[in-house]
């Protein structure tokens, strides 16, 4: 795909959208990306050149907040507007967080190593412990009615393999006892359905010798575990249903981004990267990487952001959001953006929050155009 083609895609979703191409001019690391939709951006750090930062951002299960952490800072903003409704600092004496979750309450919980603190709304830090040597939690979910907390930890493949780090911690944030759940993750995710019924996670199974990647789905109402899927011998990025496929997995395999059914590891679909930006403000060095990716919570499309494996010194050099059909992996939409470090999609799939992470950084919201 060439890079006018590009820009053509850009000029169609900004039609269909009513949006100015005026950003298409700029060429600076806080530029908008041409064509994309942007209901709303705050400024995050400015960085020195040469210098990488990292933001993480979440949605709220309803979608009312936004929460965003930059350094030691987090902030929580109206999902609509971008007005600020809680801005605090963490511990500079604590380890950077690993995972990010806000609740419909504006509650906050952070992942930390070997515990997860919360910040509700006027009371004091809490910090939950994990069972056992949970590692780092790079994974916090909220349940819709704000009862549970979950998270999960990662281990490398020693630990999987001695059973290491197999416990994700469900807090009962109502009083109740709080509730252990067995699944070793490598890419640590945790989600809770829409009503809350049901509860999902990454799980690492052995089978004949050889690691699977697949998901473990638990009933919240008595913590029954009614599905386990092996799933892929390919390491997921991220699993959920797609399509019609009620659980897939999303991964990366050999330049392709590549989607898997987990029940039979089949291949639903396996299309090329998008190639990295080699004009236009900067050269780009190697092949395209899948540095982020998600599935919408309603199955019907991947987001995700592909990249250059090496960014070149001027910090200008760009990777791609694209947003790819459910059934085939086609492009939908793509623009060029600055680095990128985070990204989420709201629980409605009519909005997302990206975070850059070179130059001028700031984070932002915006529209689906499908």
């Amino acid at each position: 795909m060439t890079r006018s083609r590009r820009f053509r895609a850009a000029l169609f979703c900004a039609g269909a959208l009513g949006v100015s191409l005026a950003a298409a001019a700029q060429t600076d690391s806080d530029a908008v990306p041409a064509g994309l939709s942007v209901v709303w951006r705050v400024p995050g750090r400015k960085l020195e050149r040469g210098v990488t930062g990292s933001a993480l951002n979440a949605f709220s299960p309803d979608g009312r907040y936004v929460a965003i952490h930059d350094s030691l800072r987090v902030r929580v903003l109206d999902a609509r507007t971008g007005t600020t409704v809680r801005d605090f600092r963490l511990d500079p004496s604590s380890v950077p967080p690993f995972s990010l979750a806000v609740s419909s309450n504006a509650s906050v919980a952070v992942g930390l190593m070997g515990n997860a603190e919360l910040f509700a709304p006027g009371k004091e830090p809490v910090r939950h412990w994990c069972v056992g040597a949970c590692g780092a939690l790079a994974a916090l979910a909220f349940s819709p009615d704000e009862r549970y907390l979950a998270y999960q930890g990662t281990r490398g493949l020693p630990e999987w393999r001695s059973g290491l780090g197999g416990v994700i911690s469900i807090v009962d944030l109502g009083g109740g006892e709080p509730v252990n759940l067995e699944a070793v993750a490598s890419i640590a995710q945790v989600s809770f359905s829409a009503d809350g019924r049901s509860f999902y996670a990454m799980s690492v199974t052995e089978v004949d010798d050889r690691d699977t990647f697949g998901v473990r789905v638990w009933n919240t109402t008595d913590w029954r575990l009614t599905r386990s899927l092996a799933g892929s011998k390919r390491t997921l990025r991220r699993v959920a249903p797609l399509g019609t496929s009620p659980y897939a997995g999303v991964t990366m395999n050999s330049g392709n981004i590549e989607a898997r059914d987990l029940a039979t590891d089949r291949v639903l679909w396996s299309v090329p990267l998008v190639p990295p930006d080699v004009d236009g403000g900067g050269s780009s060095v190697g092949a395209a990487n899948l540095d982020l990716v998600e599935i919408a919570p309603n199955g019907r499309f991947v987001l995700s952001y592909e990249a250059p494996q090496a960014y070149d010194a001027t910090g200008r050099s760009k990777g791609t959001l694209v947003i790819r059909a459910a059934a085939d992996g086609a492009v939908e939409a793509l623009y060029d953006a600055p680095r990128v470090s985070d990204l989420t999609i709201a629980p409605d799939c009519k909005t997302f929050v990206y975070s850059t992470a070179a130059g001028q950084t700031y984070t932002a919201v915006a529209r689906v155009p499908l």
